[in-house]
């Protein structure tokens, strides 16, 4: 469950008079927490599904992927950044501008294991066909917490279709939550290595089984001739796969 406005303003120890940053939350502004300074790539006023008037002191326009923030070092007291990170195809500049301008702050993105189980069937949203998608279609990373490091992990949908990650149920935390002070310390998992990827997913997999339900999301149809093939490389341990990660037993 996310962590309601009273419980920052404790754990922040938001004041009357507490400078505030918020990145990243035209499309849903806080209600209880006076904002200073909003920044983000549309206004509000402009947000595609749920436009509302400005409700900050100041907005300023910035693409946090490629601009810095125009702001001192230690300007505001407090930056809170909720539901941005994920949908940004480089979260970096901005995690590292966070840790420039403010002293301490809140981020909350999806928890990981929210993020892989896969949406009902749907053929009216996108009215491109039937699809069953794993979490946020348009969502580009995974966060969890490691012992206070921010670990951020490439979604990779290649490696969520395949059959060892049909989830459809998840019975943890809603979202990744994290406090930082002074400094946003963080654990970057590259995707140069597909099989050392697999191996993170399937890492996370086997910690959260107890949250876990698997199901049947996928029907795989080709000519028999190549599911024998397959199976029989398969059987007698053939392949790249072999070669470069050993199969964990979970």
């Amino acid at each position: 469950m996310a962590i309601g406005e009273s419980i920052l303003i404790k754990k922040l120890k938001i004041g009357k008079n507490t400078k505030i940053l918020d990145i990243g939350g035209a499309m849903k502004q806080h209600e209880r927490i006076k904002i200073d300074t909003l920044v983000d790539i549309i206004r509000p006023e402009e947000a595609p599904y749920r436009p509302s008037k400005l409700k900050a002191k100041k907005f300023i326009k910035v693409d946090i992927t490629k601009e810095k923030l125009p702001f001192k070092n230690n300007e505001f007291e407090v930056c809170l950044c909720t539901h941005t990170l994920e949908d940004l195809y480089d979260p970096f500049p901005a995690i590292n501008e966070m840790s420039r301008v403010a002293k301490r702050g809140y981020i909350a993105t999806p928890a990981m294991g929210a993020d892989m189980v896969f949406s009902h069937i749907d053929m009216t949203d996108w009215l491109s066909g039937a699809r069953r998608v794993p979490g946020k279609a348009h969502h580009k990373w995974f966060f969890v917490n490691d012992g206070g490091v921010m670990k951020i992990i490439p979604k990779n949908y290649g490696i969520l279709y395949t059959s060892n990650f049909q989830i459809v149920d998840w019975n943890g935390e809603e979202e990744f939550e994290l406090f930082w002070y002074d400094r946003i310390d963080i654990k970057e998992v590259s995707d140069l290595s597909i099989h050392a990827l697999i191996d993170e997913y399937q890492d996370f997999v086997n910690k959260n089984r107890s949250f876990i339900r698997f199901g049947r999301v996928l029907a795989y149809y080709d000519n028999p001739i190549q599911v024998t093939k397959a199976y029989l490389k398969y059987i007698l341990k053939r392949g790249a796969g072999f070669k470069f990660r050993k199969i964990r037993k979970t």
